[in-house]
């Protein structure tokens, strides 16, 4: 996955905001899991989730902006 250079300041902020969906969605899915052994290892959830967020940046980055119809 290809990630669009941003000034240093910017990438802090994405690298922050990855890590922050990262923890709060692991969070929710260990809270909500129905038993204890049935928990969702951090690691596997990290390798899944990053790996969904890599085909959707994919898909994202290829589309086009559309053209306002405003004048």
């Amino acid at each position: 996955m290809d990630l669009k250079e941003l000034s240093p300041e910017l990438n802090e902020l994405r690298s922050v905001i990855i890590a922050s969906h990262l923890s709060t969605c692991y969070l929710l899915i260990e809270r909500l899991s129905p038993k204890e052994d049935q928990a969702y290892r951090y690691e596997k959830f990290r390798e899944d989730w990053i790996e969904m967020y890599k085909n959707v940046y994919k898909i994202v980055s290829k589309m086009k902006p559309r053209k306002s119809t405003r004048d």
